[in-house]
């Protein structure tokens, strides 16, 4: 089992609760911090006493207050600790559900796992726990259907996401084309861009370039 736990959340009742649940997995040394800045020198200490955490359970989000902050998000932190402690495990634990941003948390930050917040989460945390220790990489149930019903986005290309982007500006399909061509982008055609449009509807069972927009800014692609 992991021996020495760093708990990285700024609400009190969650981090406590983290504390509870970790407590039964005979973990020995678990410490709590609710700001970035301080994970952050917690690790590198930890490290200049030879004594380096195992394991990183941390929030993506950290409300603002009075204390002026370097890192201010669990991206941040993430992307500060890979060139301090590489081999580190990290948990993600959090309310974010785009799935955009979870994708790249896991594909492109290289966590190694991601716990929603809810109902199940002190016995999705022990199972992730359990999962990381083996070497695994562990999503919460929900977020596994989510995965694999959204492998669609690794069908859009840069263009279409800069359509998307368009659209959730309020510009009309004429005012797209225009702003293709005088970009001299590819497809800038009015018939081009509906083309893309209407697939883009069909790959996301959008009915609507509104609910097209709506589910893009869900899935975190825009």
């Amino acid at each position: 089992m992991f021996q020495k736990v760093l708990i990285a959340e700024d609400q009190n009742s969650i981090h406590k609760g983290l504390e509870n649940t970790l407590r039964g997995l005979d973990i020995k040394e678990i410490v709590t911090v609710q700001y970035c800045d301080d994970a952050l020198l917690k690790i590198r200490a930890a490290l200049n006493t030879e004594s380096p955490f195992d394991l990183l359970i941390t929030d993506l989000s950290f409300k603002e207050d009075h204390r002026d902050r370097t890192l201010t998000s669990g991206e941040e932190l993430i992307m500060a600790i890979k060139p301090v402690q590489p081999e580190l495990k990290i948990i993600v634990f959090s309310v974010e559900h785009r799935i955009g941003k979870i994708k790249n948390l896991l594909e492109v930050s290289k966590v190694d796992a991601y716990v929603e917040k809810g109902r199940e989460e002190s016995k999705e945390i022990i199972k992730a726990v359990h999962r990381v220790l083996k070497g695994d990489i562990y999503y919460s149930h929900n977020l596994s259907q989510l995965l694999r019903s959204t492998d669609d986005i690794s069908q859009t290309d840069k263009y279409d996401e800069l359509l998307l982007q368009l659209l959730a500006k309020g510009l009309k399909r004429d005012q797209i084309a225009l702003y293709f061509e005088e970009k001299d982008l590819p497809a800038r055609s009015l018939s081009s861009i509906e083309k893309r449009i209407n697939k883009l509807k069909v790959l996301f069972d959008a009915n609507t370039s509104e609910q097209l927009v709506a589910i893009a800014i869900d899935r975190g692609l825009i």
